[in-house]
């Protein structure tokens, strides 16, 4: 067939044998994780990073201050954010690259060797032991992004305990321990709070621009944890495709070895022979 090239045995191979020859060469399970991850990580940061901005935000409006304690965490939860995203976008390329080099005849080509061998059998067993590390990070985190998720369906969707001063309805979010996030050395006294200066007592006109953007809140922390969850699935998918890896990897070491021995022991048996027929030649 035209536009193919000669095999080893003289043969030209069609362009469709070779495309399901490239295709065979695809590792389709690491290449599934990475997709899934690239989607959690996207979902997450994009969502945690405003959902973070915004929290802030709603508990520094009007003349209400927060602590610098938590305005250095929130700044530091906005940025890890990014670093985070940063980290697994260049961490799921390797971890394809990976899955790419121990497919198919790739895996023939470079892991023929002994010393190659047991090199790629440590390097995945490295990957291997630092994506369940960081499998156990994303859970955690997971699980920590249920706490401001429940604080907003506490306050927004189920209302908590909401009461009423003055035909106003108040939210005092002492009962959450929040107020250690306000900073209550400032004398100022929070616009339409009929219950003093506390500021974290909401009321009035408060009150409803609380419930709005914690809606809108309890939208985007949901949203970061499901891309979290994502995420935490994907390292489970690559778990399994390094493990495959290593077990694939570490059998064609074996192979090889048997081949090579074999050579040997052929390429011996060829001598013996060959030395056999010039002695009765001779």
């Amino acid at each position: 067939m035209k536009g193919g090239y000669e095999l080893q045995t003289g043969e030209k191979e069609g362009c469709c044998d070779a495309c399901i020859r490239c295709l065979g060469r695809i590792p389709y399970a690491s290449l599934i994780a990475t997709i899934l991850l690239a989607a959690g990580i996207a979902v997450f940061c994009g969502s945690f990073y405003t959902a973070v901005i915004q929290t802030r935000t709603l508990f520094s409006f009007d003349f209400r201050s927060v602590t610098v304690n938590f305005f250095n965490l929130t700044e530091a939860l906005k940025w890890s954010a990014v670093g985070i995203t940063a980290f697994m976008g260049v961490y799921a390329f390797i971890l394809l690259l990976i899955g790419f080099l121990a497919t198919g005849a790739s895996k023939e080509k470079k892991y023929c060797g002994f010393g190659t061998g047991l090199g790629s059998r440590i390097t995945v067993a490295f990957f291997l032991v630092l994506t369940y590390i960081i499998f156990i990070g994303w859970l955690l985190m997971s699980c920590m992004g249920v706490i401001p998720s429940l604080f907003f369906y506490l306050t927004v969707i189920v209302k908590a305990t909401p009461y009423t001063v003055g035909n106003q309805n108040c939210l005092n979010l002492q009962q959450f321990g929040l107020d250690v996030v306000f900073n209550t050395t400032n004398n100022n006294t929070p616009g339409n709070t009929a219950l003093g200066s506390n500021m974290w007592e909401y009321c009035g006109n408060d009150y409803n621009k609380f419930q709005a953007d914690g809606f809108q809140l309890f939208n985007l922390y949901i949203v970061a944890l499901v891309g979290a969850l994502v995420v935490t699935i994907s390292l489970v998918h690559y778990l399994m495709c390094l493990s495959a890896n290593y077990a694939h990897l570490k059998d064609s070491g074996k192979i090889y070895k048997y081949e090579e021995t074999k050579y040997r022991e052929e390429q011996e048996l060829h001598n013996i022979v060959t030395n056999s027929k010039e002695k009765l030649n001779y």
